[in-house]
């Protein structure tokens, strides 16, 4: 028995198993190391020590010193770097922002995660609905081709007929089973996607018509925690717009990256000012006099004053703001056309499902009533039949344009999917209603229900 799998699920394990995300994780592991040593003070101080247990002199030298002791010179200093400039200070502020610009980084990899799952899902709900048409399309064939070799047998069909019908009921039988390897194709993908065993069986849960598709409105988006203080109830579409792009992943992780060049500019400046290295000694002569006191040392900047590396740092700062800077604009450009594509196909598959709901069940009746009177023959009734089955998978198409809109809107925007959709509160469209029986004696034939 197939485990039934839903969309919730499907981004549950996505995001737990898609091994792409496992990998990416990781790097937050390392920014926090490395936001650990630059939080980590530089106390290191030198030790450094000179002792002269034995020496050689001449013999003068040896006879003048021969009433005296014997002297070791000995010579001990400790020495340490002092940044006067608060440098670590700023490399703590370059490394915190550089952590801040991975995890939004892990979480821009997250959600094109979750638009990636929510399209493999949804494709394998659009490629079920082929199969199902194609499935309807191929048994109403086999049925029309039952009739009309009967009708043949009795006289009432032409042998030109049941040729034509036999060939159209094998081409549906081969489309039916093209249409069960792109099902299968999309279970694959999919199963890819989350990472599952290969002798793991599932099926998508739901329909694509069961769905009912939200407009991206301020009263949509208040729904929302994040946004409920940012977006009011009567802001324009251009104001959403804006607040969608301000907050996607990559353009926080931008404008981090943005705030780790600032640090690296004062950074640089800082380093301007020379560090101090300084420390205590204690020295021993041969004569046994003892020195205490304090050596210091320090750089003169004459050469190289540091302004060079101020200069790269400014610059690597103007491009990161640039940077920035397009990508809000680019952000905006892509948060307004998928809200425009999406709301386009919203709007058409609207209209598409009052089409398919509304008249043409009527006019169906209809002829399936002059076609028990005798007033019409069978043929009338296939292509009706196929009419309806044709727009029925128009209909799945608009769907399918309509679940893709919807996965580009939350790469785009960030907008999880629960918020642009929900369980349908109307019933689904009425199913294909059976092929009659004619009003000839050819007999009854099998009932096929064409919308499953």
């Amino acid at each position: 028995m197939p485990a039934q799998l839903t969309l919730a699920a499907a981004l549950e394990t996505s995001l737990e198993q898609n091994p792409d995300l496992l990998a990416i994780r990781q790097t937050e592991g390392v920014s926090r190391a490395v936001l650990g040593v630059a939080r980590a003070f530089p106390f290191n101080p030198f030790f450094q020590f000179q002792a002269t247990p034995v020496e050689q002199a001449p013999a003068a030298a040896k006879q003048a010193e021969s009433n005296a002791a014997q002297k070791i010179y000995q010579y001990y200093l400790v020495m340490q770097t002092f940044e006067l400039a608060h440098q670590r200070q700023h490399r703590t502020s370059i490394a915190e922002a550089q952590l801040r610009a991975v995890r939004w980084t892990v979480y821009q990899a997250e959600l094109l995660n979750i638009s990636q799952t929510e399209q493999f899902f949804f494709t394998a709900l659009y490629q079920r609905g082929l199969r199902d048409l194609a499935r309807a399309t191929a048994e109403l064939s086999a049925q029309l081709l039952t009739i009309t070799e009967r009708q043949f047998a009795a006289g009432h069909a032409a042998a030109s007929d049941v040729a034509t019908i036999r060939m159209d009921a094998r081409s549906m039988r081969q489309q039916a089973r093209l249409a069960e390897t792109n099902y299968q194709t999309a279970l694959l993908a999919l199963r890819r996607q989350l990472n599952l065993p290969i002798d793991f069986a599932f099926e998508p849960v739901g329909e694509l018509p069961a769905l009912e598709w939200l407009p991206i409105n301020a009263q949509t988006l208040g729904r929302v925690p994040a946004l409920q203080l940012a977006i009011g109830r009567q802001d324009s579409r251009e104001a959403i717009v804006r607040e969608l792009a301000a907050g996607r992943p990559d353009v926080r992780a931008a404008t981090s990256t943005m705030s780790a060049a600032q640090a690296n500019v004062r950074l640089a400046q800082s380093s301007r000012v020379p560090n101090l290295i300084i420390g205590p000694y204690y020295q021993s002569d041969d004569f046994g006099i003892k020195y205490f006191g304090f050596r210091g040392q320090v750089d003169v900047p004459v050469a190289n004053t540091g302004k060079p590396l101020v200069r790269q740092r400014r610059a690597e700062l103007r491009l990161q703001q640039v940077t920035a800077q397009q990508l809000r604009a680019r952000a905006e450009i892509e948060v307004r056309t998928a809200i425009d594509r999406y709301e386009r196909a919203r709007q058409l598959a609207a209209e598409s499902a009052l089409d398919l709901g509304d008249g043409l069940p009527t006019e169906m009746a209809r002829l399936e009533q002059q076609f028990r009177e005798g007033e019409v023959d069978v043929m009338r009734i296939f292509t009706a039949r196929t009419s309806l089955l044709q727009l029925k998978r128009a209909h799945l198409d608009t769907l399918n344009e309509l679940a893709s809109a919807a996965a580009v809107v939350t790469a785009a925007t960030g907008l999880p999917p629960d918020v642009l959709m929900r369980a349908a509160a109307q019933p689904l469209p009425p199913p294909v209603p059976p092929l009659p029986p004619a009003a000839e004696p050819i007999g009854q034939g099998n009932v096929i229900d064409g919308g499953r």
